[in-house]
């Protein structure tokens, strides 16, 4: 219900900004606004997301197993000591996003933008991807062991 009263704010029918803190949750959404919503220290698990914006959004120290995002606006999203396992991304915009100390295992990404974004202590262990692209991307202490990405596409990046 929190999330879906953060919706409702966004969108001025009502409802209250929303953080999350040490909240647990398994549901599907579609469509939401979720720009500037702060999830910490909360648990994911089997969560869907589509056609969801999450501009400006801050997760904290959360956790996401078999999640899923399609079709998210994830521009300017700030992702800090998060783990997802088995969890797929696919046609999501992360411009000018930031990771930091954050671990993707066996995850994949298919047809993600990360154009300006900023990756510290980011590992993508064991993940699967295609169609990733970046310009200017920066990151230190990326660690893709185990991964194997298809067209990946980065320009003016520096990585490690």
């Amino acid at each position: 219900q929190i999330i879906l009263d953060h919706d409702k704010w966004r969108k001025g029918t009502g409802g209250t900004p929303a953080g999350l803190a040490g909240e647990s949750d398994g549901n599907a959404y579609a469509g939401l606004d979720l720009d500037l919503i702060t999830f910490t220290s909360s648990t994911f698990s089997g969560s869907s997301f589509t056609s969801t914006t999450f501009r400006e959004a801050a997760w904290t120290s959360c956790q996401f197993v078999g999640c899923s995002f399609s079709q998210c606006d994830m521009q300017r999203i700030k992702i800090a000591r998060c783990t997802f396992v088995n969890c797929t991304f696919s046609a999501s915009q992360f411009e000018a996003s930031a990771f930091a100390s954050c671990t993707f295992r066996k995850c994949q990404w298919t047809d993600l933008n990360f154009d300006a974004s900023q990756w510290s202590q980011v590992n993508l262990l064991d993940c699967t991807g295609k169609q990733v692209s970046a310009g200017c991307l920066r990151g230190e202490q990326v660690d893709f062991t185990g991964s194997q990405f298809e067209d990946m596409q980065l320009t003016n990046a520096r990585i490690n």
